[in-house]
């Protein structure tokens, strides 16, 4: 293998044989032997269940990369089989340098044994010395910060202590290869952001880096490149922004197509101040200015939708520096465009707005035109418009948001169309800053001196 990857994996396959009864497993030990003895056709009594198929890719010297998947998508029996755990059905993997890894909370420690034993006890697994240890133990120690838990059974330990013991002795035993499996994720956000220093520390002197989460804010602020895996296929490899905007494609095409429920039009009720859109009433979103490339079909998309029908939205994207996104960085300018449709002549000045809210609806801000003045003109049926609201994203990383569109008619009247969840983003934060609530609000800070 060449020196420049300390990772090659080549056309990787992991399958589990998956017996029905207890009895089955005593059946494929003895009755194919049998079988083949009186020239029979061997049976078999297991059903195949291939966790990895086909999966091959190299990582470079001093490259992050994470792996992102739904559950059972076979993220971490690959790091298993990279880690040497557990051993291929088919391909190769090949590794270069000493690997520490953290796969499941308590691999590698004795629950009966104290903090510190387990600190000698983890090291001597990964090859390093009693003598190396003790150089090495005030660090360790001092940055796992569990005071005086260290000389308690690690058993009493909370899974924050747990981890925070762990990471310290994987980090410290200075490795070629970190392999993290959302390991990270019971630790608070004060020693998470210790640790992704460390590990960028680490990946500046040259340590490969392979991290596996669930959190596309956090793979994005550690990972270039990620791998999406699905269903035990490698579907995306590449830069990680465009793999989590896969990644969360992916998972809305499963999830609608896991739902038999009708669609969200058919479902809306009507209330005093709005009509219902009927199935019968709605258009195809094909007629549209633009057609979103990372989201599931408009109507499929949207939650609920009142108003006149006179006019309906058709499509709605969330674009940054010129490109349509679903994972945006703190910060960033963001610019919504929706698609309006007029089906009827709309005889009177009008105002259309966005609500950003959480995916449970809370509603966090606004953009509307009414407050800058600005009227969407009269229109005439058959007609469509390209609006385009654009903002400073204000909200902090670690969660996802759904925008709301709205049409007025007239200026402060009854909706002509509102409709919820048009789109939706998540919020990544680069850098190791801190973030500890809803909004990054700027802000500056003036100490004077002595009064």
């Amino acid at each position: 293998m060449s020196s420049e990857f300390v990772i090659k994996v080549e056309c990787l396959s992991k399958c589990y044989q998956i017996y029905d009864q207890p009895r089955d497993r005593l059946k494929q030990f003895l009755l194919p032997r049998l079988q083949r003895m009186t020239w029979l056709q061997p049976k078999q009594y297991y059903r195949e269940f291939w966790a990895l198929k086909d999966i091959s890719f190299n990582i470079k010297r001093g490259e992050a990369v994470g792996i992102v998947g739904r559950n059972g998508s076979g993220k971490s029996t690959l790091l298993q089989l990279i880690c040497a755990t557990l051993s291929p059905t088919q391909g190769a993997v090949e590794t270069h340098g000493r690997i520490a890894a953290l796969l499941e909370l308590g691999s590698g420690f004795n629950p009966e044994f104290t903090g510190r034993e387990n600190i000698y006890l983890n090291g001597a697994i990964l090859g390093i010395n009693k003598e190396q240890l003790d150089d090495r133990f005030y660090d360790i120690v001092k940055f796992a910060d569990i005071g005086d838990h260290l000389d308690q059974p690690v058993k009493t330990y909370s899974s924050g202590m747990f981890v925070r013991l762990a990471f310290a002795v994987q980090m410290h035993i200075e490795p070629d290869i970190l392999i993290i499996d959302e390991a990270l994720s019971v630790g608070d956000q004060f020693f998470q952001a210790k640790c992704y220093a460390a590990i960028r520390s680490m990946m500046d002197n040259g340590t490969t880096v392979l991290f596996v989460s669930h959190s596309a804010a956090t793979v994005k602020a550690l990972c270039p490149r990620a791998l999406l895996l699905s269903h035990g296929e490698l579907i995306v490899d590449g830069p990680a922004s465009r793999v989590l905007d896969r990644y969360f494609v992916l998972g809305s095409e499963e999830a609608n197509a896991a739902s038999s429920t009708p669609s969200a039009l058919s479902a809306v009720k009507s209330d005093e101040d709005a009509a219902i859109i009927s199935p019968a009433a709605s258009m195809s979103p094909t007629n549209a200015v633009f057609v979103s490339n990372l989201q599931p079909p408009f109507e499929r998309r949207i939650s609920n939708r009142v108003g006149t029908a006179q006019a309906r939205f058709v499509e709605c994207r969330v674009i940054v520096n010129g490109e349509e996104t679903l994972a945006v960085e703190t910060g960033a300018t963001l610019r919504v465009q929706a698609v309006l449709d007029v089906y009827e002549d709309c005889s009177h000045e009008g105002e259309v707005g966005l609500v950003v809210a959480t995916t449970e609806g809370v509603e966090l801000f606004a953009v509307n035109s009414f407050f800058q003045e600005i009227r969407v003109p009269t229109m005439k049926a058959g007609e469509k418009r390209v609006l385009e609201f654009e903002f400073v994203s204000p909200l902090s990383s670690g969660a996802r948001y759904r925008i709301d569109l709205g049409y007025r008619m007239p200026v402060q009247g009854e909706y002509v169309d509102k409709v919820f969840a048009a789109a939706g983003f998540s919020v990544v934060n680069q850098g190791d800053r801190i973030i500890p609530l809803l909004f990054d609000v700027p802000g500056k800070i003036r100490i004077g001196g002595m009064a």
